[in-house]
């Protein structure tokens, strides 16, 4: 083929190509415009998501068959090679139709043989092929490529919009398979919350909420439609909104039939869903049955229905229930904590079930269809059974109701009432001597619910010696059945002492320098462990446990006591009737021991025995004593010699009352003033004394300043002189003689010219005078504490008189009025002159503490503006006038008003006795001490000091119900046995500061901050660092 003809066709392929892109272009602008306009259609007509895809495949294909007619077209309109020949001379006129005429002589050389000149142009026009432009005049101008990139920019960025428009979103949704509308069932109001499928069934009746979940709407808005079908007609409603977004509601009210029904948006719509209604088991009669038990003696109850019942403890209960006919086939059952209890089945339609109450029994009835088990219980309202219980009996020793001192010969009238809500069975008395028990029945038929009985107790028939001890209590029983319950009264002791020896006024007086041993203390300590022994055999084992304790704790502390006393009187004890009274206090200290010992191993049983034995021993020593006064009283008998001549000391006169607690109270202040001053002085000299060694000071100064020391020696001996004659105990003087015996020792070095060696001893001093006037503020606290407590005991006991005349009042009859009137105006006086005595206790206690003076004054001021004297007046005048009501309402007031009182009263001397516990201001100082040295401590020396924090916190008051304590106590023993405590240092710093805080709640603030003051100015160095203190000295001492 010649190559004037290739390029001929080559152009006309190019010319169908061009063409070909004009088809493209356009069909790819037709697909967006199409779609956008059904996205207008889907904006006036909404379309469902099941169907836009039909509709956009429909625009895809219209888009295509447009490709198609204009690819078509352009192979349709493909020019002839005669007509590109043409165009090609056209534009290259210097060919002079050579193309032309060679494209015609081409055609015609298939028919027949050309001639030298044809065959000639034919070269020609090959020669000419290969120097033509062939692009000119056959393809198509820039401005068509133009036209071309820009139709195919435009379908571009109409296909890119066209990709979010609502047709072609609900396609893509439609294919993902993702539901884009949930439906399910709950019934209207039920507190359960429960889901069911969005095609269920329900009890006929029950109101169903229909809920539509639409996660896909409409053109960015969500709206949901439910068309059910009523009477053969379809209606639509609009469902309501709900607070979760994108939830729809709609209510069935009172389901009675079958109902159909879908929902639907304006993209979307679910299938036709049913929900059925049937017929759910019912109640046609409950009855329950009540049978008390028989020794009640009470008649049957019935009750019908479901809710609180209150029944007597151990009835039989008994529940009698029918059900309607349909369904057929019911089954009912009880549901009480989490158990399945099925009921008895009687007949087809009756069930029964009994049950004996004995505590509170609840739960709830359910019937099931059993024809239908998936169906859903039908459950009733709860039902509560409580049972009344059979109180245990009352039993009480009403006289004499005290402990007793007689002879052994006596007889004693016992009085014992007994009580039951339902009647008195047995009483009986339990007498135990000498470790020997025997109980005697004092019951007296018929059974009752109150029983008085007398019973004499006649001590002659038991073979009984001076100092032994009866112990007596009563016992009831009441009538329940199979086994009545058993209470015991208070325990009671008489002592077995000579008849001149019954008084308890006073503790038993020794010649010499101690002139008290605190007996009767002791047996009212040991009384107290043996009643709390008593008491914890019936407790729980909890609390048996916490019992057992606290009594190995008391038993402690009264042993500790004991042998304190025993080696201060060591040596002077005397001996009457041949009996060593050393020995009996020895014997009664080991016997406590014992006791001890057992209460910690819980063996309370076991402790009894020993605790009998002190009270015996300490009952013995306290008759011996007696007999020992009286003989010294009438000049009959000689104690033991004591080691110091007590002859020509004047004798206090038996006679002589005691001190008022104010006048106490003002001489402890004058000798606390002389303390402070002294100590205040001895600091003074001690800084005498450090300069004096610090310069090696010898000759004159040393001795002007041994001069000044002695003279302050003499003056505390004084002090001490005076203490003495009026205590009576070495041990009230103690801090005292250690003062005076270091000043002494530091006086002897200063006259010897050691400054160095008189230093310790002064600092000493000093240590000891501040204990001294701790023991005196402690002595003033106490007393203190006690005057208030004989207010707080007065308001308290007024109190009570108050509230027992407002019980008259309320029940008081016409006529009564003047009596009634008379008793209020006793209480008014009373109340007044409660009143003026706090007045003058909280001046009395000015001088001593502000703080408890402030206190009282604003309890007394409260109780003033709280309207105490106002009420009482009109109480008083409403009960002239016999207005009972009235009166009653301010007799209320005024006895809530005498409660907060007491309440202010006992929070006063709380703190005031605080301010002298030892034991908590050593707390207070270990505290503080600790916040100090915790930063700066080891691992092994931080665990020693929480394990000690860890005890002196749990022995605080109310340590077990305060819950911050309990925390701070479990946080120290934790760290105690931490395997690294050293990494919880800075915890132990924040949790004593804690402790500090909440250490302030037991005194007053400024008390604490003043003590940790004095505290700072002259505390001794801390136990750990005791040995190197003292290394210190020494080396001093020595001149190293």
């Amino acid at each position: 083929m010649p190559n004037f003809l290739e390029f001929i066709k080559r152009e006309a392929r190019f010319f169908v190509f061009s063409r070909s892109l004009i088809a493209v272009v356009i069909g790819f602008i037709s697909w967006p415009c199409l779609l956008y306009l059904l996205d207008l259609y889907d904006s006036v007509s909404p379309i469902r998501e099941g169907n836009a895809f039909a509709m956009v495949a429909s625009i895809t294909v219209v888009s295509l068959i447009v490709f198609c007619i204009f690819l078509l077209r352009s192979w349709i309109a493909k020019p002839s090679v005669k007509d590109l020949a043409k165009q090609v001379e056209n534009a290259n006129p210097d060919l002079q139709d050579l193309l032309n005429c060679a494209v015609e002589l081409e055609d015609e050389s298939r028919q027949r043989t050309l001639s030298f000149m044809e065959k000639r142009v034919l070269r020609q026009a090959e020669k000419k092929a290969m120097e033509i432009t062939w692009s000119q005049g056959t393809r198509p101008k820039a401005r068509f490529w133009i036209s071309l990139a820009l139709g195919t920019l435009a379908g571009l960025l109409l296909t890119g919009w066209s990709v979010g428009q609502s047709p072609l979103q609900k396609s893509f949704d439609a294919l993902s398979g993702e539901p884009g509308l949930f439906l399910f069932t709950t019934k209207t109001g039920s507190s359960m919350k429960v889901e069911y499928p969005s095609s269920s069934e329900f009890s006929r009746g029950t109101d169903i909420s229909v809920f539509a979940d639409v996660t896909r709407g409409h053109r960015g808005e969500k709206k949901a439609f439910i068309e059910f079908k009523e009477n053969g007609v379809i209606e639509n409603l609009e469902m309501l909104r709900t607070p979760v977004m994108g939830r729809f509601e709609f209510v069935v009210p009172s389901l009675q039939n079958d109902f159909h029904y879908r929902v639907t948006t304006p993209s979307l719509e679910s299938e036709w869903e049913l929900l059925r209604a049937y017929d759910p088991p019912s109640i046609a009669q409950s009855q329950w049955q009540i049978s008390p038990p028989s020794y009640l003696k009470m008649e049957d109850m019935e009750h019908d229905g479901f809710g609180y019942f209150r029944a007597p403890e151990g009835s039989r209960i008994k529940l009698k229930l029918s059900v309607n006919e349909k369904p057929a086939n019911v089954g009912a059952s009880l549901f009480v904590n989490d158990e399945e209890i099925s009921l008895d089945r009687v007949n087809a339609t009756t069930f029964e079930f009994s049950h004996i109450l004995q505590k509170e029994w609840k739960g709830t009835l359910h019937l099931n269809d059993l024809d239908s088990p998936q169906r859903e219980p039908v459950v009733y309202d709860e039902f509560i059974f409580a049972p009344i219980p059979d109180d245990p009996p009352i039993v009480e020793i009403t006289e004499p109701a005290k402990d007793l001192q007689l002879a052994s010969d006596a007889s004693l009238l016992v009085e014992v009432y007994s009580s039951d809500d339902h009647g008195v069975a047995d009483v009986r008395i339990n007498i135990s001597h000498a470790g020997e028990k025997e109980e005697e029945t004092i019951f007296v038929d018929p059974v009752e619910k109150e029983k008085t009985i007398s019973y004499v107790l006649d001590l002659s028939e038991r073979a009984l010696a001076t100092g032994d001890v009866i112990t007596y209590l009563a016992l009831a029983m009441d009538n329940r059945e199979p086994e009545g319950q058993i209470a015991r009264s208070e325990i009671y002791f008489i002592e077995i002492l000579p008849p001149e020896g019954n008084s308890t006024e006073s503790d038993a007086e020794m010649s010499g320098e101690q002139k008290e041993i605190p007996v009767r203390d002791f047996i009212n300590r040991t009384k107290k462990i043996i009643r709390s022994t008593y008491d914890a055999l019936l407790d729980e084992k909890y609390k048996r446990e916490k019992l057992g304790l606290a009594i190995a704790t008391d038993s402690l502390g009264l042993k500790n006591d004991m042998t304190k006393v025993y080696d201060e009187f060591e040596g002077q004890f005397p001996i009457v009737d041949g009996i060593d009274l050393g020995e009996l206090l020895n014997e009664a200290t080991y016997h406590i021991e014992q006791t001890e010992i057992y209460a910690g191993d819980q063996m309370l049983d076991e402790s009894l025995e020993p605790s009998d034995k002190t009270l015996r021993k300490l009952v013995q020593l306290y008759a011996l004593m007696q007999k020992m006064q009286k003989q010294k009283a009438k000049g009959k008998g000689k104690p033991k010699e004591a080691k110091e001549d007590t002859a020509g000391k004047p004798e206090k006169d038996p006679g002589e009352g005691e001190k008022d607690p104010a006048e106490q109270l003002k001489d402890l202040g004058k000798d606390l003033d002389k303390l402070k001053d002294f100590k205040e002085k001895q600091n003074e000299l001690n800084r005498e004394i450090g300069r004096a060694a610090g310069t090696g000071q010898k000759g004159e100064t040393n001795q002007k300043i041994a001069e000044k020391q002695e003279d302050l020696r003499r003056d505390l001996e004084g002090l001490r002189d005076d203490w003495y004659k009026e205590t009576g105990s070495l041990g009230k003087v103690g801090s005292l003689d250690q003062a005076g015996g270091e000043m002494k020792e530091a006086a002897g070095d200063l006259r010897r010219d050691s400054p160095r060696d008189a230093q310790p001893h002064g600092e000493l001093a000093a240590e000891a005078l501040g204990n001294a006037i701790s023991e005196v503020e402690a002595a003033m606290s106490a007393l203190a504490a006690g005057m208030i407590d004989q207010l707080k005991e007065e308001a308290s006991d007024l109190a009570a008189r108050q509230k027992g005349l407002g019980d008259e009042t309320e029940n008081a009859q016409e006529g009564e009025g003047e009596r009634l009137k008379d008793g209020q105006g006793g209480i008014n006086e009373l109340a007044d002159e409660l009143l003026e005595k706090i007045d003058q206790s909280a001046r009395s206690l000015g001088n001593f503490n502000e703080n408890a003076t402030e206190d009282l004054l604003r309890g007394a001021r409260n109780s003033r503006d709280g309207g105490i004297e106002r009420s009482g007046k009109r109480a008083e005048n409403s009960l002239l006038y016999e207005a009972f009501p009235q009166a009653k309402k301010e007799q209320d007031k005024v006895a809530d008003n005498l409660d907060k009182l007491s309440d202010d009263l006992q929070g006063v001397a709380d703190k005031l006795r605080n301010l002298g516990n030892g034991a908590l201001r050593e707390l207070v100082e270990k505290l503080q001490e600790a916040q100090e040295d915790i930063p700066g401590m080891t691992g092994d020396e931080l665990k020693e000091e929480a394990e000690e924090l860890a005890k002196s916190i749990g022995s605080l008051p109310n340590a077990e119900q305060d819950e911050r304590l309990r925390n701070l106590t479990q946080f120290f023993e934790q760290l105690a046995i931490n395997e690294n405590p050293s990494q919880s240092s800075s915890m132990a710093s924040a949790a004593v500061s804690d402790a500090l805080e909440l250490v302030e709640q037991f005194f007053w603030k400024q008390a604490v901050e003043n003590r940790l003051r004095r505290n700072q100015e002259t505390s001794s160095a801390p136990g750990r660092y005791k040995k190197q203190v003292e290394e210190y000295f020494r080396r001093i001492a020595e001149g190293e």
